[in-house]
């Protein structure tokens, strides 16, 4: 439940330029006048596609008792500051302070969402855990998860999203984490960062300023020509992990078996990513004195996640639906799956989105791999073509060409960046199957 405050508090914290002085309590905060309730603040935000400040009369006919703005409206219950976006941030870390969980921030390349899920279910082993509401990693959706903070948490575990520079650092001012986690750095919105080493910077931002109490945990590609392995300190209270820090790993089409330490760990979880998002986890639990056993028993337990490595099965069809986004990392990963199967290999794959001016050699060199590692290739995208397979400009038509082509017992990679939103192949695969 959202700890009430009045407009007037709301309206100092995030530095309001015209005063207000009314008392009424605010009962939460929205930032979409379709789903405001009574007594909540309303944040007029400028969006790629629209702007808030044409409905703040909506979100006032709702219920809510006021709205920040940046351009005035003529509204009485207006709260007019410099930019809505930085004043929810504001009123997040406002929030934040009101309560004192251990805030864990994890961001990286890949791997976030799973590090995040598979992590607060390995605290809530022991402890009272609350995590990133849905994909709420951004600096809109991050304020908003803080806002639902109760008091009763001990840990608060969060992802950090960015495609541009400065967005970690402004959200480790809101969070202030006192563990940081990067999952890893590699090419990934190069449209933002330029080059990978910008993507570094960027993220290596997580861990500057880490209490110390605190401790950070990197993965592959944060800290280059760093020898140092397992839980051993690469810098201060920063520890490195990778996929090394496993042994005898078994991939199979029901889950991945591995050793960690001297303990044996099997999740259903597929495919060498998700025994690296493990380990990631893993670092960080066993470090705060979880044990071992324990964390076996989550981990067996674990779900696959929908469109993240999710296998979907249609009598002896094997369906991988990788759709949630794409990079040249996730790529090489599922493709190294697909490619350790032991039947006919499918890949349907689409375009990896926000790659820079690199963006067609990479494209190529990712096709390239999986040419090595996949016997039927179907394609679609504004850049898919360059992949190699064969390329498709209507996804229904592409659709038709695999029902042709299917025997009835392969192993089916649908893969693509979020944009292109090819979930909906799988479900026209599944409904023709």
């Amino acid at each position: 439940m959202f700890k009430e405050m009045t407009v007037r508090d709301l309206a100092r914290v995030v530095q309001t330029r015209n005063g207000r002085s009314d008392r009424e309590l605010v009962r939460g905060v929205s930032i979409d006048s379709r789903t405001v309730c009574p007594g909540e603040v309303f944040f007029a935000l400028k969006g790629d596609n629209t702007d808030g400040h044409f409905y703040i009369r909506r979100a006032r006919a709702r219920g809510a008792v006021a709205a920040v703005v940046s351009q005035a409206q003529g509204e009485k219950y207006e709260i007019l500051v410099k930019d809505p976006l930085y004043a929810l941030g504001e009123l997040g870390s406002f929030y934040r302070a009101q309560f004192h969980p251990v805030v864990i921030g994890i961001t990286g390349t890949n791997g976030k969402t799973t590090v995040k899920n598979i992590l607060a279910r390995l605290l809530q082993i022991k402890y009272r855990v609350r995590s990133t509401w849905k994909n709420y990693n951004s600096l809109i959706g991050l304020p908003l998860t803080l806002l639902r903070l109760t008091g009763k948490e001990d840990f608060l575990v969060l992802e950090m999203g960015t495609n541009h520079p400065g967005e970690i650092a402004r959200l480790r001012e809101i969070s202030r984490p006192q563990i940081g986690v990067i999952t890893n750095v590699g090419p990934g919105h190069l449209t933002g960062f330029g080059s990978v080493d910008g993507v570094r910077r960027e993220k290596m931002t997580l861990l500057e300023d880490l209490p110390a109490h605190g401790f950070g945990v990197a993965g592959d590609g944060v800290y280059q020509d760093c020898p140092a392995p397992g839980d051993q300190p690469v810098s201060g209270n920063i520890i490195r992990f990778s996929l090394n820090d496993a042994t005898d790993i078994v991939l199979t089409e029901t889950g991945s078996r591995f050793r960690y330490r001297t303990d044996e760990y099997f999740t259903p979880l597929l495919g060498l990513g998700n025994v690296y998002n493990c380990l990631a986890a893993l670092t960080v639990a066993v470090r705060l004195g979880l044990e071992p056993a324990k964390l076996g028993l989550v981990l067996a337990n674990l779900l696959p996640e929908t469109g993240r490595m999710e296998p979907i099965r249609r009598g002896n069809l094997l369906i991988i639906n990788d759709t949630y986004n794409a990079n040249p990392l996730s790529m090489k990963t599922a493709l190294d799956f697909i490619a350790g199967r032991k039947r006919r290999r499918v890949l349907i794959l689409g375009d990896m989105k926000e790659m820079g001016t690199g963006s067609a050699a990479q494209h190529q060199a990712i096709g390239a791999y999986a040419r090595a590692r996949g016997d039927l290739i179907l394609t679609i995208g504004d850049e898919a073509a360059s992949y190699g397979g064969r390329h498709f400009t209507e996804p229904a038509r592409l659709v038709d060409v695999l029902m042709e082509e299917l025997f009835g017992d392969e192993v089916i990679l649908v893969k693509a960046s979020r944009s292109l939103r090819f979930e909906k192949i799988v479900m026209e695969i599944l409904r023709r199957t």
